[in-house]
């Protein structure tokens, strides 16, 4: 029997399960929800003295840390810039002195979808993508592609085509509007943004990518190959972020070199014009719910593998904790046998049957279904429409190849990014049943040697 104050996890029955510490969610959860941390905004003190309260946590129940040198917190340093004007292409025309200098507009003539930098400039190489043979491996690093796609396409096989050279060495990608989509020139665009960079180190390479009107495009197909083609966007000058990852761990005995990532993140929206946004479901529900997996399995015997627990800072601005994880890991990558996200699970989905909760991706892998052979109370995604398995910190993970899916009972309630998402919306009752229904699957995983896959086609 349970002691006061606990009672067993809901599980299989062949799977052994901890016990679930009822009064230790609701105490943190009401401390990371309440007043005191207004709102844990990203990129604020707020954030980080949420994310010392939770490493304290986690110290005290016995798990080691898992960031670098041995720290409980992973601070993260992220740069930024903002495009201040519209970018200009620019170009010569005309042999002799004079030539006469084009020059189109972010806007106007052309629309900057995807940025790299701020000045580009290269040589003017002219593809065209219907032609046999015609690949990405021609491109010649540094130059300026004017891709030519099939008339006709629809918006899909567009982006597909142009996602198919957006790998390559280019400078930079310009296609036609006639094939991307009708909208892009006849509304006024945002100024692009420029990547983040995290760390000292320089963004991944990836080619800047202009939308041009027809007749723009028809333009620059009649210049000679080797045109020099210049791109040029005034920004501000760099501004330096920090946020903050707390990563602590159970260190495996049989197989401590694979690793099974808990996670959840950590921030919400803070004070926004003089309101204070709580954020008690989104996600100081999935925080709390990831310190009582590691408070109940660290009252266990050690697993066969390693288990990573990991709150995640910043997650509302882009998941900007989880990528400079992933650009500066405390351990290797590889090692990572499956990722669970823990993402608003203070509330019942209406869809569901009671206290049931949903994995995003559910098609994508063959995890869902072990999990709930081994007791989980599980179910697939049933608002596929929102797309949520690309929503959050898991989605990030999961475009590195890690097999990474969320944990949820988000049923799209009104108070979502709301002042509203309070502590007495909470229904503890079901949190605590969700939470304690995953104790047992999450420990037999951590124990097993079942190591899941993608499913044909469904890798992001």
């Amino acid at each position: 029997m349970a002691a006061s104050g606990q009672r067993a996890a809901v599980v299989g029955p062949a799977t052994t399960s901890p016990a679930e510490c009822v009064p230790c969610i609701r105490s943190n959860l009401e401390y990371l929800a309440g007043p005191e941390l207004h709102g844990r905004g990203s990129e604020t003190a707020d954030e980080y003295r949420a994310a010392e309260f939770i490493a304290a946590r986690l110290r005290s129940y016995g798990l080691a840390p898992a960031a670098e040198n041995d720290h409980y917190i992973q601070t993260a340093t992220i740069q930024s810039r903002t495009v201040t004007a519209p970018p200009v292409l620019s170009f010569e025309v005309g042999q002799g002195n004079p030539s006469r200098l084009i020059a189109w507009t972010h806007g106007k003539e052309i629309v900057v979808q995807a940025l790299s930098q701020p000045d580009i400039s290269g040589p003017l190489k002219k593809l065209n993508a219907g032609d046999p043979g015609v690949t990405a491996a021609q491109v010649v690093q540094g130059t300026v592609v004017l891709l030519k796609l099939k008339s006709g396409l629809e918006w899909n096989a567009a982006q597909a085509a142009i996602t198919g050279f957006s790998g390559s060495k280019a400078a930079m990608l310009i296609v036609s509007q006639s094939v991307v989509s009708t909208g892009h020139l006849s509304q006024a665009p945002k100024l692009p943004r420029l990547p983040l960079q995290f760390g000292n180190d320089r963004p991944q390479w990836k080619p800047t990518i202009v939308v041009a009107g027809s007749s723009a495009f028809a333009q620059l197909w009649a210049l000679p190959d080797d045109t020099t083609i210049k791109l040029q966007a005034e920004t501000s000058r760099w501004k330096v972020r920090h946020t903050w990852n707390v990563l602590a761990k159970l260190e495996g005995t049989r197989e401590k070199d694979q690793v099974i990532l808990l996670s959840a993140h950590l921030d919400h929206l803070g004070i926004r014009r003089g309101e204070t946004y709580y954020g008690a479901d989104d996600d100081a529900s999935g925080t709390a719910a990831v310190m009582e997996l590691a408070r109940a399995m660290a009252r266990e015997p050690t697993p066969a593998r390693t288990v990573v627990f990991a709150l995640w800072g910043s997650e509302e601005l882009g998941k900007l904790g989880a990528r400079y994880f992933l650009q500066y890991p405390s351990f290797d990558l590889n090692s990572i046998v499956a990722n669970l996200e823990f993402e608003m699970i203070a509330r019942p989905d209406p869809k569901l049957k009671a206290d049931q909760v949903w994995l995003t991706g559910w098609d994508r892998t063959n995890l869902g279904e072990e999990l709930v052979a081994h007791g989980a109370d599980l179910v697939g995604d049933p608002h596929p429409e929102e797309e949520f398995f690309q929503r959050s910190d898991n989605y990030a993970l999961a475009q590195q190849g890690i097999i990474a899916q969320t944990i949820s009972s988000y049923g799209l309630h009104k108070d979502y990014h709301r002042p509203t998402d309070t502590l007495d919306k909470v229904d503890w009752k079901h949190l605590d049943q969700a939470i304690g229904s995953m104790i047992g699957p999450v420990t037999w995983l951590a124990n097993s040697d079942f190591t899941p896959e993608w499913n044909s086609g469904q890798r992001p």
